[in-house]
């Protein structure tokens, strides 16, 4: 099996659509993707790649290969698998700074609030040590 990726530049449903029925009619074909907001259309499958590329030139003047080789569904699960893995990562960080960036101001860092538990204060007055909690 194969595995080739063109960038179609093409974003709009209509030309997406047109692009899909295109190229399911080669034979061979078994799977086709395409990320409208890449522009990214990938094939796979046993096909003719030379004849599936020049169909889509003729078609979309600004279709232009990225990728072609071998497709191992196991490696493309895993490179899948970490990819997702990193994306949560990147999450996570994300996260984890615009927590971070919550807690300043202008004038710098908001002081973090006290637990709430009862304390009790007692103010006496010393004449010579100003005043005492206790």
């Amino acid at each position: 099996m194969k595995k080739m990726v063109v960038m179609m530049g093409v974003h709009d449903e209509r030309s997406k659509r047109r692009i899909i029925g295109a190229v399911a009619n080669f034979h061979g074909v078994t799977t086709i993707t395409m990320d409208s907001k890449d522009g990214k259309l990938t094939i796979i499958g046993d096909f003719d790649s030379r004849k599936i590329l020049t169909k889509l030139e003729k078609g979309w003047i600004n279709a232009e290969m990225a990728t072609f080789g071998p497709y191992d569904p196991k490696k493309e699960a895993e490179s899948a698998a970490a990819a997702a893995e990193k994306k949560r990562m990147e999450e996570r960080e994300r996260e984890r700074l615009e927590g971070s960036r919550g807690n300043h101001n202008f004038y710098g860092p908001t002081p973090t609030p006290t637990p709430t538990h009862h304390q009790i204060c007692v103010c006496t007055h010393d004449p010579y040590h100003g005043c005492i909690i206790s």
